[in-house]
């Protein structure tokens, strides 16, 4: 960053060039909050919005900060010593009781990585473009931070580039659960009313889903507009699992993971040991109508926690080999490729060994990509329908019925009778 760019204009400020030159850097963008500053976002016409602020500053005093730097005042207006900013962060970078923490080292880094990030993207083609998917929803009156930002900075260091801006027609997409009532009735209470209550919620939930998918995600896969999608999921797991079966199959997908460590979503190299899936016949009785699947992955399920309504069925258990069962298995996309791949083989298998087999009544205890990667992995025309259960008031209660028109609440028992946490 020490090329010549064309240094002052007339009236003592930076040329034209220059002014140019850091707009396109910074692609019209705050180098600091990512705020696009050509549009006005009461108005929405173009208004140029943005400042150019010095790194160092450009006369002397108190006036001027950074000013004391030993940078040539003669490069003081190129464009390397210019940082483009909304009116509110430059204020802030400026002031009396901040300079000391927006140092001339601190805000070249940040603006030499926006533009660097800036030039990667823009350098990517159209085949890495990617339309992200987000939902966001309380699990058990918690929720996390999933912001637009957060869900670019894991697509990009994928090397594929976002395409999800304030409005579907330029790709944005996100299902917010956040406003569907009754979630919080599924906290301490007694099992059966924490069971209703969470059999209405995930009803309300699954059903704005699917709004969500059929009236904005399937016309743009329909136009051929929406060629990759990129998922991020943070709800209830019965709705992470209604999710992934929503999901086009057609349209390559990348299916994201939060990490409680860093608390991002951005894939980690593969490291550590290999991990894999396998799955076990846990309880081998003749194939039926019904029958059990227990996934142990984030966590170990019981098999004395399985409810007395399915105990007499035939039974399937899905646990990693080479790690021990932790919140945090997925730590990079290989772990979830092959844990898909091992519920694709397990669906396979239910089509050849169990034809009889019409419901499928799921526990699992699962990362929230790995749910959603179960969803995708059912064929709701092909395989039978998914029973999810949640862990509720000390038990296992099924409140969601995925395969079912519309994501139907779950409240039947093997053999049709109401189910014993209605």
């Amino acid at each position: 960053m020490s090329r010549q760019s064309g240094g002052r204009g007339e009236g003592g400020r930076p040329s034209d060039l220059v002014r140019r030159e850091v707009w396109v850097r910074s692609a019209g963008r705050c180098a600091l909050c990512n705020t696009y500053l050509l549009e006005g976002s009461l108005s929405g016409r173009v208004l140029h919005l943005g400042e150019l602020a010095h790194i160092v500053g450009r006369g002397s005093g108190v006036r001027s900060p950074r000013s004391e730097h030993s940078l040539d005042p003669a490069r003081r207006d190129d464009a390397d010593n210019l940082i483009l900013l909304c009116a509110d962060q430059h204020r802030e970078i400026d002031a009396a009781g901040a300079v000391d923490l927006f140092t001339v080292e601190k805000l070249g880094r940040i603006k030499q990585e926006h533009e660097d990030r800036v030039r990667h993207v823009t350098g990517l083609g159209p085949d890495r473009a990617t339309t992200v998917v987000r939902m966001v929803g309380p699990v058990h009156g918690n929720d996390v931070e999933l912001s637009q930002q957060t869900a670019a900075a894991a697509v990009i260091a994928r090397d594929r580039y976002p395409l999800f801006l304030e409005s579907y027609t330029r790709h944005g997409l996100e299902i917010d659960l956040r406003g569907v009532p009754g979630e919080a009735l599924t906290l301490p209470c007694t099992a059966s009313r924490a069971a209703s209550a969470g059999r209405v919620y995930c009803r309300m939930a699954a059903q704005m889903i699917d709004g969500v998918i059929e009236g904005q995600l399937r016309p743009g896969i329909m136009r051929d507009s929406v060629r990759h999608v990129s998922v991020f999921g943070f709800a209830r797991l019965p709705l992470l699992v209604h999710l992934g079966s929503r999901l086009d199959d057609t349209v390559p997908t990348d299916i994201y993971q939060r990490h409680r460590q860093d608390e991002s979503w951005v894939w980690r190299e593969e490291d550590g040991p290999h991990a894999g899936f396998v799955t076990l016949l846990d309880r081998d009785v003749p194939a039926g109508s019904e029958a059990v699947l227990v996934v142990n992955v984030s966590g170990a399920i019981g098999m004395q926690e399985v409810p007395a309504a399915l105990a007499g069925l035939r039974r399937w258990e899905i646990r990693p080999v080479g790690v021990p069962t932790d919140p945090d298995i997925m730590r990079d996309s290989g772990r979830l490729e092959r844990f898909a791949a091992e519920l694709r083989g397990f669906f396979a298998g239910l089509e050849a060994d169990a034809k009889t087999l019409e419901r499928l009544h799921v526990l699992a205890a699962l990362p929230v990509s790995a749910a959603i990667a179960l969803g995708r992995a059912h064929h709701p025309q092909v395989h039978p329908q998914l029973v999810v259960y949640e862990r509720l008031a000390g038990r296992y209660v099924a409140t969601l019925e995925v395969g079912a028109a519309g994501g139907t609440a779950a409240g039947t028992a093997p053999g049709g009778s109401p189910g014993r946490g209605a």
